[in-house]
């Protein structure tokens, strides 16, 4: 390879590309190799998704839960019980998720944001198969403040889902309003118009 190869294709590269173009070449480069680690995957995977998530739409379809289907209950991380048919007197958010999954990581802060503003108003179970101990380690680290809560037993199936998250926003009558199977933003104007509405109802 002659002396002054590489300086010859830089300068080649940078003559097809703008400014703007070289940026983006180097911003997805960085992206690819940091997708090779396992360390960084995770992260830039939720990054990634958490910048292309749009808001959930309201389910087309009347779905009321039945009795039955909130006769289960979830263990908060200290171990104490509580039972899903004891929250009926407030909307209820459902989200099944795990610290591995980077689509569940990806919607976390616009979980947040919304328990920032409705949590007196209404019920939060965020819900992981995982030991109490790694949920615990994750929620202290991310800084979050909502409730999480351990699956102690399979949901009804009415909540069952191939993947996750998975997210459910149920009114006080038992009507499900919105279903969401993948990452979405739930701090949006239509997440929140449809809490006040509830709310004030």
């Amino acid at each position: 390879m002659r002396k002054g190869f590489w300086s010859e294709q830089w300068y080649k590269y940078r003559r097809k590309k703008t400014v703007w173009g070289i940026s983006f070449d180097f911003i997805f480069t960085a992206l690819v190799i940091a997708m090779v680690f396992p360390t960084s995957r995770k992260v830039v995977s939720a990054t990634i998704i958490r910048y292309s998530m749009f808001q959930p739409r309201e389910t087309e379809d009347v779905i009321y839960v039945k009795n039955s289907d909130l006769n289960w209950y979830v263990e908060d991380l200290e171990g104490s019980r509580v039972e899903i048919k004891e929250l009926r007197d407030k909307p209820l958010f459902i989200n099944f998720w795990a610290t591995w999954c980077p689509p569940c990581i990806a919607e976390m802060p616009s979980i947040q944001r919304l328990y920032d503003v409705y949590k007196d108003d209404v019920y939060f179970i965020l819900a992981s198969s995982e030991p109490a101990g790694t949920l615990k380690k994750f929620i202290e680290k991310k800084e979050y403040t909502f409730p999480v809560y351990v699956l102690r037993q399979n949901v009804p199936d009415i909540f069952a889902s191939r993947s996750i998250p998975a997210s459910f926003l149920i009114s006080p009558e038992g009507k499900i309003i919105m279903k969401k199977q993948g990452a979405a933003r739930w701090d949006g104007k239509k997440v929140k118009h449809l809490l006040d509405k509830m709310i004030n109802n």
